[in-house]
């Protein structure tokens, strides 16, 4: 074969070589693109999943903080029920069924999703409500209805020490989500940072990461 021959075979693989090179490139630059699409449609799916959950959260914690009416409410509200108890040692007070947690119920499986600045504040609330609607079941019960009145009426008052701190849990939930929709993550820091403050608790472990 003549040497122009080889120097035509040559340019000819060269050309080849390139081809595939550009090929490859286009392929390899079409799955980074075809990635990127999809991490960007599955973290816009997982915020906006993140809203809606946040959201429903908000509004069932807010509607049983609303019936509840605080920790002065409360206080009334037993100090009403325990002077009845004391004049009429048979008298028991209502105790209606606790159901305050449907939502909860339905959302916890994405529970994960959630920042780690909104689970512990969630998850503390509905722990104490559950100790709050167990409770109260015992309260419905005959073992209740068969003690002598001043036990009745300790652990009535228990049940509504229960009641205030479901009241506290849950408004410092409603904090938190609300910051975190108004500031995202460094909202619900700043807002964590200042309701300790306001506490007047020591945050060791305030610079962490908020995961």
């Amino acid at each position: 074969m003549s040497e122009s021959a080889h120097i035509a075979e040559a340019g000819l693989w060269d050309a080849r070589i390139w081809q595939a090179v550009i090929a490859g490139a286009v392929v390899a630059f079409g799955w980074w693109v075809n990635g990127w699409q999809n991490r960007r449609a599955a973290a816009a799916r997982r915020a906006e999943r993140l809203r809606d959950v946040h959201r429903a959260l908000f509004a069932e914690i807010g509607a049983h903080l609303a019936n509840l009416g605080g920790a002065e409410a409360l206080d009334l509200y037993a100090d009403r029920m325990v002077s009845r108890m004391e004049a009429d040692p048979a008298f028991i007070p209502f105790i209606p069924h606790e159901a305050n947690d449907r939502v909860f119920g339905a959302v916890v499986a994405d529970i994960h999703i959630l920042p780690r600045s909104s689970i512990d504040p969630v998850v503390a609330y509905y722990s104490q409500i559950a100790s709050v609607a167990a409770l109260a079941r015992d309260m419905r019960g005959v073992g209740f209805r068969g003690l002598e009145q001043p036990r009745r009426i300790a652990i009535y008052r228990d049940y509504i020490e229960m009641k205030k701190q479901a009241f506290a849990f849950g408004d410092y939930a409603l904090t938190i989500i609300d910051a975190y929709a108004k500031g995202g993550r460094d909202g619900a820091l700043r807002a964590e940072a200042a309701e300790r403050a306001r506490a007047g608790i020591s945050t060791p472990g305030a610079d962490r990461s908020g995961r």
